[in-house]
């Protein structure tokens, strides 16, 4: 696992963004966020460079595809977690991503976010 990555979380549901926050910090790993709308996630990227981020797909003003689309403008890797399918995706970044189903395992988040690392540094 990439101990000591920083991940920026956008969720806007209390208990599941504690939740991986908590899941995320116990691993070593470092956390931006988390963050409730795009418009914070997009301020705090303007200021931050994470290593990986993990989006949830329906968030307080609408679907991450803003985020997700920056994100992939700044080359920074991520993940989608959500209890929606794929299939509800219309931005495309978002249709690209790796897609984490809620409920989702500790193990499952941790390998999406290791392998995106992963994948952004081998494309660099």
């Amino acid at each position: 696992m990439s101990k000591g990555c920083l991940v920026m979380v956008l969720e806007d549901e209390a208990f599941v963004s504690s939740l991986i926050e908590m899941m995320l910090e116990d691993e070593g790993w470092s956390v931006g966020g988390p963050f409730r709308t795009n418009h914070l996630a997009l301020e705090y990227l303007e200021r931050a460079r994470p290593d990986v981020a993990l989006i949830d797909f329906n968030i307080a003003d609408g679907t991450s595809g803003l985020t997700a689309r920056r994100l992939r403008e700044l080359g920074i890797p991520f993940v989608v977690v959500s209890g929606f399918p794929k299939s509800m995706a219309k931005n495309e970044d978002l249709r690209a991503a790796e897609w984490v189903d809620k409920p989702f395992s500790e193990l499952t988040v941790l390998q999406s976010l290791s392998a995106a690392i992963a994948r952004g540094r081998s494309a660099a």
